[in-house]
């Protein structure tokens, strides 16, 4: 039987760059293969206690030490309340499935994953086999009294022919922190519900619009303007829930991921996506849907990227889905407890040791004269070109590239080296194509789908520019498109405040520098400095050395707890 595309339709109106010099990725790109990405790297197994006793000899700390160190000082201390909000910190899941399934014990399960993402309202909606009204429970957290997602399970109930249902976790951007402002939201006939990750930058115009026309509004979220307006073009008639969509679509001016439900069509979904990442899963009796292929990944490794501008319509026996762009996610060990630590930020602070032994391939990334990431050496004819490097991120993760520029500077790795924020980045910030072969860039993400690194990426790929990643979600949308880049493997991160993830980003950000200045030295026949060796021996000895000061956790809580009033 032949296979169908997601019955994809690419939209008129492509909104991220309609308005901004914004624009997403090509689907063409979105589409590579994780399977022949260059990107993974195969290292040996080695242990960590082999690590250790391989770490060198007695002897004072090397002058470029202190600020790996530092750096891990302030990461020990950060808080949580200081991390940046932004749309991406929303999280989706959606399910279609037969009468077998409960939608909810999914969808519950599916917020609880999704919590790394951040979150302060979360809600669902199921709907039953035969049509019905929609079941919706929605709730805000209430500061340290009531947890969200905790509210929403105490208050939800087990549904008989209930399959089909969507999700959301949401931190407040349009409007605060409220029950009404909490997806999912619906349109005013009350017979569609949608859950949307983005931002929508005229929703003021659009509300203006359809207050006129006698709909009423209770929340102040974009995304409620959007259901409006779907359920606007579906009640004129003659439309489909994916044409209705297809239609409000054309007029909004921003970025979404959706997923879309309609009691007239209580067997399927709808989703979209701009700007916004959705990945489907493909199970034996059920499709899902979701931010990330985490919040599936015990019912299926099978999964499809959805493309930029991608509209479409799912069932439980996925019969609209092109298999042929079907990928496979890795296994993902996905806890939902810190347990035995009381909270996650603690629990990846301890797990520290062991993450960065992983970004070091367990010493298979140091060898005794080179470096070896196979991202690169793979390449090695198209980077070893490159003389002048841009590195680009946001977030925390700008702390890391700040960190990598200053360091590539120090060991004289390029003829020179920038390092700049990706929201503030522009194409004239990059040569003319006829420069490009001698610039590089290296982005640096820990989801790998932060949407400002992603247009970074699009702009200097345009340009003809190399462009490399450093990430730490495995076939991410970053890493797909550049297939080129080395991978942290620090493991998933829970909490709000980076930890394993920002220090792993500067190991491996340190081994990038030695590769390419040991690159340099092999091109131009000169003797590689003995600050770069001192480096190498100090990052095989990391794992034991993060380890050591994390014993000294107690006696740093009594220093705090001395200071804190003074």
């Amino acid at each position: 039987m032949t296979t169908r595309l997601l019955q994809a339709r690419t939209l008129v109106r492509r909104s991220l760059a309609s308005s901004s010099s914004r624009t997403t990725l090509s689907a063409q790109r979105g589409a590579a293969s994780l399977a022949t990405s260059p990107l993974l790297d195969t290292t040996s197994s080695e242990s960590i206690a082999a690590v250790a006793t391989r770490g060198g000899g007695q002897g004072s700390m090397p002058a470029w030490w202190a600020p790996v160190m530092a750096a891990a000082g302030l990461v020990l201390w950060q808080d949580e309340k200081f991390h940046r909000k932004t749309a991406e910190c929303c999280g989706i899941a959606g399910v279609v499935g037969t009468n077998k399934h409960d939608a909810r014990d999914f969808l519950l399960e599916g917020l609880a994953i999704l919590k790394n993402r951040g979150y302060d309202s979360a809600g669902v909606a199921t709907v039953p086999d035969g049509g019905g009204p929609l079941v919706i429970t929605k709730y805000a957290s209430d500061g340290d009294k009531a947890d969200s997602i905790d509210l929403v399970r105490q208050h939800s109930h087990q549904s008989a022919g209930h399959s089909v249902g969507i999700a959301h976790t949401r931190w407040a951007t349009h409007g605060g922190k409220t029950d009404d402002n909490a997806h999912p939201h619906t349109d005013s006939s009350g017979k569609i519900a949608l859950v949307h990750n983005g931002t929508l930058n005229n929703a003021n115009e659009l509300r203006r619009e359809l207050q006129s026309k006698g709909h009423q509004f209770t929340s102040q979220t974009d995304t409620e303007v959007i259901a409006k307006l779907v359920g606007y073009y579906y009640a004129e008639g003659g439309m489909s829930t994916e044409e209705a969509t297809e239609k409000a679509l054309t007029r909004c001016d921003g970025s979404w991921g959706l997923c879309i439900m309609n009691t007239d069509k209580p067997d399927e979904l709808v989703v979209a996506c701009n700007g916004s990442p959705l990945v489907i899963g493909i199970g034996a009796e059920r499709t899902f849907v979701a931010s990330e292929t985490a919040a599936f990944n015990r019912y299926t490794k099978n999964f499809i990227s959805m493309k930029d501008g991608e509209i479409g319509v799912l069932h439980a026996d996925g019969r609209t889905l092109d298999l042929e762009r079907k990928q496979k996610a890795p296994d993902q060990d996905v806890k939902l407890s810190p347990e035995p630590w009381p909270h996650w930020t603690l629990k990846e602070l301890m797990e520290q040791p062991e993450a960065l032994a992983r970004s070091l391939g367990f010493g298979g990334r140091l060898g005794a004269e080179k470096i070896y990431l196979g991202g690169l050496d793979k390449n090695f004819d198209q980077v070893s070109k490159i003389k002048h490097m841009t590195l680009s991120a946001c977030g925390t993760s700008l702390n890391a590239a700040n960190y990598g520029a200053r360091l590539m500077k120090h060991l004289g790795s390029f003829e020179s080296v920038t390092s700049i924020d990706a929201a503030e980045t522009e194409a004239k910030d990059f040569p003319c194509p006829k420069e490009a072969e001698k610039t590089g860039l290296i982005v640096v993400s820990q989801s790998g789908e932060t949407k400002d690194v992603i247009r970074v990426v699009n702009t200097a790929m345009d340009r003809g520019i190399t462009v490399m990643s450093v990430v730490n979600a495995v076939g991410s949308l970053i890493a797909r498109t550049t297939r080129m880049g080395v991978y942290c493997n620090a493991g998933r991160e829970n909490a709000v405040a980076s930890t394993k993830a920002f220090t792993t980003q500067v190991t491996v950000l340190s081994l990038i520098a030695i590769w390419f200045r040991q690159t340099r030295d092999l091109i131009e026949g000169t003797p590689t400095p003995s600050s770069v060796r001192e480096l190498r021996d100090a990052l095989m000895r990391l794992p034991i050395t993060f380890g050591m000061a994390l014993k000294t956790r107690d006696a740093c809580r009594k220093v705090a707890e001395s200071l804190k009033d003074k």
